[in-house]
């Protein structure tokens, strides 16, 4: 995970390296404001309450919809996918899968345990995930170089 931003910079600076190192760090540097750019445009023009990447991942786990669900207690649920049974805790947030403990998103299964709660998924993401956060990761500034002879 943590080399992808490595290997996406090697890429497109492929032919930059060759540059004398003031040009290759203006170079750099205009790339990254470009992209947080990018991603700040995206962010804004997103209408939902989660970003765009993330409610499209919410989006591509409407299989929850084929999952037999069964409340145990007000916030403990059992979900059953063919053969398997998951446990689903809403109120720990803590599922048998392990997928919110690892990326802080509703697995397939809380999300069926929601829906048969008739319960909106808001309160179940990472604040990390929103829109207005993300906005606020790409308001940073990307600061200019001084000039080359200081």
């Amino acid at each position: 995970m943590t080399s992808n931003i490595v290997e996406s910079l090697n890429t497109v600076t492929k032919d930059a390296r060759e540059l004398p190192i003031f040009d290759l760090l203006e170079y750099t540097r205009t790339l990254l404001e470009r992209w947080t750019n990018e991603k700040l445009l995206k962010a804004k023009g997103t209408f939902t309450f989660l970003g765009s990447k993330f409610n499209k991942e919410l989006e591509n786990r409407t299989l929850s919809q084929k999952f037999r669900v069964s409340a145990s207690a007000d916030h403990i649920h059992t979900v059953i996918d063919g053969v398997k049974r998951y446990i689903v805790c809403l109120e720990s947030k803590k599922y048998s899968c392990g997928q919110f403990q690892l990326d802080e998103l509703p697995c397939a299964h809380a999300l069926a345990a929601l829906r048969h709660r008739n319960e909106t998924y808001e309160n179940y993401f990472s604040l990390y995930y929103t829109k207005e956060s993300l906005q606020r990761t790409y308001e940073i500034p990307i600061n200019f170089l001084p000039d080359e002879s200081k």
